[in-house]
């Protein structure tokens, strides 16, 4: 089984419905067409590569500047180590800030000045919040505010043609009903209008897996964050994500990250304090 792209751990803390999180993470590997339940506003500091924004090929290089909302799918492979910096808004924040109402992605191509500005600008804003010094997350957030009104302002729409939306509709589906153990094939096939028969082979097309394969690993995605927090238990993990048997959920992590719940924690866990490595994760 292919691991499939997770969605960011952060935005399932409980605690913090209306926080924006910052990261400059390396992305080193092809994806798989997905979508996500927040909006992503990303900039490529260094590598190259391209992505699928809603069908429409887009390059990924330095300066490339693109905002993706809950309405697109979109997939990546990368020809370089592409080191992103990436800004996720739940969209609870999103609609306080009024630009809720995007629906489409954008994206552009920063001229070489603008893109030093921006990446400058950005890099100290995360350097000085990360060293808790005063109005850092201030300035972190008024540079994204920056990237954004230029992005909508210069950049490219991408509308999601009939069949992204449909399988968007199905990816929104599942990720809104995953922790129903007894979600099938054919229930998502409803939503969108279409036979079991035909939704299924759409899918398999589009998302590059078929509906099984991408529910469990969306499943262990959203375990492997649970898992982040000492408190929740591995059977609570398997349970609140949709695994109706704790032998099902084993065998799949297994399968997936090739160690047990409990291993991955332990690494998890362990990792927290690297906080000095590229693919560091800040939120706010």
């Amino acid at each position: 089984m292919r691991q499939l792209v997770p969605v960011c751990p952060f935005l399932l803390e409980n605690s913090s419905p209306d926080r924006i999180f910052f990261s400059c993470r390396c992305v080193a590997d092809h994806y798989p067409l997905h979508g996500h339940d927040h909006y992503e506003l990303e900039l490529i500091v260094q590598g190259r590569g391209r992505q699928w924004i809603n069908n429409v090929c887009v390059p990924m290089r330095q300066g490339s500047l693109y905002l993706l909302t809950p309405s697109d799918i979109h997939r990546v492979e990368a020809d370089e180590p592409l080191q992103v910096l990436s800004i996720h808004y739940l969209p609870e924040i999103a609609a306080q800030i009024e630009f809720d109402q995007i629906r489409e992605a954008h994206s552009t191509e920063l001229s070489q000045q603008d893109f030093e500005l921006f990446r400058l600008l950005a890099f100290s804003a995360l350097s000085e919040r990360e060293q808790g010094m005063p109005y850092g997350t201030q300035k972190m957030l008024s540079v994204t505010m920056l990237m954004l009104t230029h992005l909508l302002r210069n950049g490219t729409k991408h509308a999601a043609a009939v069949s992204s939306r449909h399988m968007q509709q199905a990816l929104d589906f599942i990720h809104q009903n995953y922790v129903n153990s007894r979600l099938r094939l054919k229930d998502a096939a409803g939503v969108c209008g279409l036979s079991a028969c035909y939704f299924s082979t759409a899918f398999h097309n589009a998302v590059g897996c078929g509906f099984s394969e991408y529910l469990i690993s969306y499943r262990l995605h959203r375990a492997c964050m649970l898992l982040s927090d000492v408190n929740v238990t591995v059977s609570e993990a398997a349970y609140e994500v949709g695994f109706a048997s704790l032998s099902h959920f084993f065998r799949a992590f297994r399968g997936v990250y090739h160690c047990t719940p409990r291993q991955y924690r332990q690494r998890a866990l362990s990792s927290v304090a690297l906080a000095d490595d590229p693919g560091w994760e800040i939120s706010v």
